[in-house]
């Protein structure tokens, strides 16, 4: 993988949490480390790679506090002690949640999640979208409610630059399809249609890049939230967005600059349906 900026910043992070940390990854660059996994490696995918959008990343960092660390308040303090270490300032309009550096003049944006908790949800203080360890101050994650069993079996995969490496996590398509489904919803209104696009885009590359296993794993997964709200609103935000001629979602993926010519809007949606759904 090409030096960059976002590359140096997962190592650096690794490293200062003590290596081996097991960074869970979503957004952008979590589908860019995972499809230049999948373009090297011989997994049989949904489409093939020739059919893929080109590669794309952001300057931005979804990390995906682990579980078992939002809960705890002094693995919390030792993270916020990291992120103070390599020079992360914190970003004030989303106090605790976001934080930024500068690496070679380009801004990284370290963006603090944490998935659905389950029974685990007592052990911490939210409020709104915002959740911490009880009893603690400092660093909060942003509660991801759309990303159902992001934890589950995700996929591990290498981080290089020159000497150093590390091991990250990138959820699969299950959780990563109803992550965007969300986002799509939520930016399809933005004057700036850009977000609009670039999550329409990434919807169709989640399911181009679909493994075999991880499309029995949706089968368990869709099962086991047969019901949920978040699942009965992305078949919405589906069929309203993207099913539909007239569908946002759909005009915004051919709008994208990278969307492939042979991009079938219909074949995402009964596709995006079909993973989701017991």
């Amino acid at each position: 993988m090409p030096t960059d900026p976002l590359t140096t910043t997962v190592l650096d992070l690794d490293a200062g949490l003590g290596g081996r940390a097991d960074l869970l990854i979503g957004g952008g660059l979590g589908l860019y480390l995972k499809q230049r996994y999948l373009q090297e490696s011989d997994a049989r995918t949904l489409l093939p790679r020739s059919r893929w959008p080109s590669a794309r990343t952001t300057q931005d960092i979804d990390l995906f506090v682990r579980a078992e660390v939002i809960i705890d308040a002094e693995r919390m303090a030792h993270h916020r002690q990291v992120i103070d270490d390599l020079g992360f300032v914190v970003e004030a309009d989303a106090k605790w949640l976001k934080f930024a550096r500068e690496i070679d003049g380009r801004r990284v944006i370290l963006d603090l999640m944490v998935g659905p908790l389950g029974e685990l949800e007592s052990s911490v203080d939210r409020r709104n979208v915002r959740v911490k360890p009880k009893g603690s101050s400092g660093l909060h994650a942003r509660a991801a409610d759309d990303a159902l069993d992001v934890e589950h079996e995700p996929f591990r995969l290498a981080v290089r630059d020159g000497t150093r490496e590390c091991e990250v996590l990138v959820p699969q398509a299950f959780a990563f399809a109803l992550m965007k489904l969300g986002a799509l919803r939520d930016r399809i209104g933005d004057a700036d249609k850009d977000e609009g696009r670039h999550h329409a885009l990434d919807l169709y590359r989640i399911m181009a890049m679909l493994t075999e296993a991880e499309d029995a794993a949706a089968k368990d997964l869709g099962t086991r939230n047969a019901g949920h709200p978040v699942i009965t609103d992305a078949i919405r935000i589906i069929d309203e967005l993207i099913a539909d001629d007239r569908g946002l979602g759909r005009l915004r993926l051919r709008e994208h600059p990278l969307c492939p010519r042979d991009a079938d809007a219909d074949w995402l949606a009964a596709e995006l349906r079909r993973l989701i759904q017991a």
